[in-house]
């Protein structure tokens, strides 16, 4: 039932993104490969080898090694879209990536995951991901709210601008709301079942891990590009995992508790962190641009 709800919030967000969107905008990120690449690249293969050398040096139990690595290969979903979205940063950029990134993970989660495995705890489980699965996921979750809620803003444009913002608020409750029933409800009802302990073992290095990757992303792709927006995109995009993915692959296929639990408290945090690096950085701009030359 909780698993159900956060597919029906992440659904409910994307359509509320795509009400905000015009077709043409995806034609232009086409026209910027250089953004599209770099971005890729920073969330696929900079940022899980970034959390390798980290996790490889401390004294973390193996299945939270492995947690976080698994969690690093999962890239933004729906919550980096929103976010995006919510500080007007470059939503197309955004769901572009998050589209592409969703049909890679299919060879890089399950490749990603046996190196782990095999690294921190000896033991190299197959991991299949399960792909019919995984593709209904996207289409359903992602690009068919997506799709829809453009199609509603062109049919009924006058009823989604009086919709615009009550939707956003929305969303954001109904996300907060869905996490945290899954974070303190039994392991019996389809919560976590962890300890205060363990999230406070946990809270230093995934909060540590995800400030880094944000900031350095940003700076990485400051060198490369002009478009400021671009860049605090890509920001977001390579500094706020998938935690729902992370769950799906620790908890269901893996089976390991244990392992989903960095991904849970990444969660706690990782939105609201992330939301105000976004936020401070577009005010940044804008105050930058209006100071006299």
């Amino acid at each position: 039932m909780i698993d159900f709800l956060i597919s029906f919030v992440l659904a409910l967000i994307m359509f509320t993104i795509g009400s905000s969107l015009k077709p043409g905008q995806f034609w232009k990120i086409a026209k910027r490969p250089k953004s599209v690449a770099l971005g890729l690249i920073l969330q696929m293969l900079f940022l899980p080898l970034l959390v390798f050398a980290l996790v490889d040096i401390t004294n973390l139990p193996p299945e939270f090694k492995v947690g976080l690595m698994i969690l690093s290969f999962c890239p933004g979903g729906t919550t980096s879209n929103l976010v995006s979205y919510l500080i007007d940063a470059d939503v197309p950029l955004s769901i572009y990536l998050t589209s592409i990134n969703s049909f890679l993970i299919l060879i890089t989660v399950p490749t990603f995951t046996y190196l782990s495995l095999i690294h921190f705890t000896g033991a190299g489980d197959h991991i299949n991901l399960p792909i019919g699965t995984t593709i209904i996921k996207v289409v359903s979750i992602i690009l068919l709210p997506v799709i829809l809620g453009m199609q509603v803003r062109r049919f009924f444009p006058k009823l989604i601008t009086s919709l615009q913002k009550p939707l956003k608020y929305a969303s954001i409750i109904l996300l907060a709301a869905v996490f945290t029933i899954k974070f303190l409800a039994p392991s019996t009802q389809g919560g976590s079942g962890i300890s205060w302990e363990e999230v406070k073992t946990l809270l230093p290095i995934t909060l540590f891990i995800h400030l880094l990757v944000m900031f350095l992303s940003y700076y990485l792709a400051k060198g490369f590009l002009s478009n400021h927006n671009a860049c605090v995109t890509i920001g977001i995009e390579v500094g706020l995992q998938n935690t729902t993915l992370a769950l799906l692959i620790t908890s269901t296929i893996i089976g390991n508790e244990q392992m989903a639990k960095p991904a849970l408290v990444y969660a706690l945090f990782s939105f609201f962190t992330t939301f105000i690096y976004a936020w401070v950085n577009k005010k940044y701009d804008r105050i930058h641009r209006l100071e006299p030359k």
